[in-house]
């Protein structure tokens, strides 16, 4: 049945099951499904049968990373007698831990079975390719992150870098690994409730495989005397890959209007999500679809390979003018929400 363009409530949130009925959020609550219709009349449930998955994009996407990783430690290494060593260090170091968070990008992908067709095949993969560099073992991060859809906003979210303000001591704490531990112990908080898949051996075998290929990648520049290779990864991995985790969550929800004073974990923050568009920034900082995180947060289970696509239809629907309500940058969003 067609009908003309509408927008309404949102009534449901849906990830195979995890995320289910009745599990809303306000900041896509003007969209609602069964109101939706384009300017040729087409529902959104009929396109919504269009857009699967595109795995080659995303391994492809996936490859990209791998190989600006590489890049960027070849460069460290080819510039030795071009580049004062300081610059290829904290140069080095911005790319490693760039690059790195854009691959762990796809492991949230991969949490909604988005990488690989079957589930077993998705977390296989997702754990060798991505979470094994990262530490981070598939089934347990999916937990966190299923959470995190139901709970966005509230003082229950799993994922609440954006409960802190964006000043000095959010980039100090990132930086010296503070955010990076507060991250790690509240997922162990979350995960202890499910005993058979967040105390699976996978996890700690996960872990350990992350500790062997950096200690082997620090080890290795060091015994060639590649020093600054070896500084760069060091710092890439434990200081800017945390910041630059951080502040992406932050700059995709927190409110212009939250208070620096006040503590988000005592007092609902309210959901926020923006759309941050196809720029070079957007597409690697907020890679794997994340520059489109408002339509992940409405429809979580479609693939990012397929978003630019909805949001294309959404904008010949009566849903246009709240899109573009929330259409920003990264640095505007930076600069809207920074406090010095």
């Amino acid at each position: 049945m067609r009908g003309p363009p509408n927008v309404g409530s949102m009534s449901e949130l849906s990830v195979d099951g995890a995320v289910g009925q009745g599990d809303t959020d306000s900041s896509v609550a003007f969209l609602k499904r069964s109101a939706l219709y384009d300017e040729a009349g087409v529902s959104f449930r009929e396109f919504r049968k269009t857009l699967t998955p595109r795995y080659t994009v995303v391994w492809s996407h996936l490859a990209l990373g791998y190989l600006g990783l590489g890049g960027v430690a070849l460069g460290i290494v080819l510039t030795v007698d071009l580049v004062a060593p300081w610059v290829r260090i904290l140069g080095g170091a911005v790319g490693v831990g760039f690059c790195l968070a854009y691959i762990q990008l796809f492991f949230h992908e991969a949490a909604h079975y988005n990488v690989a067709p079957g589930r077993e095949r998705n977390d296989r993969l997702a754990n060798l390719w991505i979470g094994a560099i990262h530490g981070l073992e598939i089934r347990a991060y999916r937990i966190v992150h299923f959470e995190h859809h139901r709970r966005l906003g509230t003082t229950m979210d799993t994922e609440r870098s954006y409960f802190d303000p964006l000043n000095m001591r959010f980039f100090a704490e990132a930086l010296v690994g503070v955010k990076a531990w507060k991250v790690l112990a509240r997922r162990e908080r979350v995960t202890a409730t499910n005993d058979a898949q967040s105390r699976s051996p996978d996890a700690w075998r996960q872990r350990l495989y992350a500790a062997i290929i950096h200690m082997g990648i620090v080890g290795g520049a060091t015994a060639m005397g590649q020093y600054a290779l070896a500084l760069a990864w060091m710092l890439g991995t434990l200081s800017i890959l945390p910041l630059l985790v951080s502040l992406r969550q932050l700059l995709e929800h927190r409110s212009e209007s939250a208070e620096p004073t006040v503590d988000y974990s005592a007092q609902d923050h309210g959901a926020v999500n923006r759309l941050f568009g196809d720029g070079p920034l957007a597409s690697t900082f907020g890679g794997a679809g994340f520059n489109r995180h408002l339509l992940h947060h409405w429809e979580p289970q479609i693939s990012y390979t397929r978003l630019r696509e909805l949001e294309a239809y959404l904008r010949r629907t009566g849903a246009a003018d709240e899109l573009q309500a929330r259409q920003s940058t990264y640095l505007q969003a930076f600069w809207s929400l920074i406090s010095w």
